[in-house]
């Protein structure tokens, strides 16, 4: 992208460095798990069951394309990739 000599990004590097595709989906082996009653809505909650830890909700996000939490409801099978 080129910016026009009054933004003040203009001087910026604005290569792409970050690749368009997931890819924890193409190196990562993975299971799944279905989201419970109880953690519907709280990706923290399924990364304390799945990895003993709540600070690993962001990788299961990720891993499955989830822009926001609250979208993901009871019942919901999610990819879980071995860390």
């Amino acid at each position: 992208m080129t910016y026009s000599q009054s933004s003040r990004y203009y001087k910026c590097d604005t290569s792409d460095d970050i690749p368009q595709h997931n890819m924890l989906k193409d190196n990562y082996d993975y299971y799944t798990t279905t989201v419970r009653d109880s953690e519907a809505g709280r990706l923290d909650l399924v990364s304390y069951r799945v990895y003993n830890t709540p600070v690993h909700w962001w990788i299961i996000a990720r891993f499955n394309s989830i822009i926001s939490a609250e979208s993901v409801q009871s019942g919901t099978l999610l990819k879980i990739p071995y860390l």
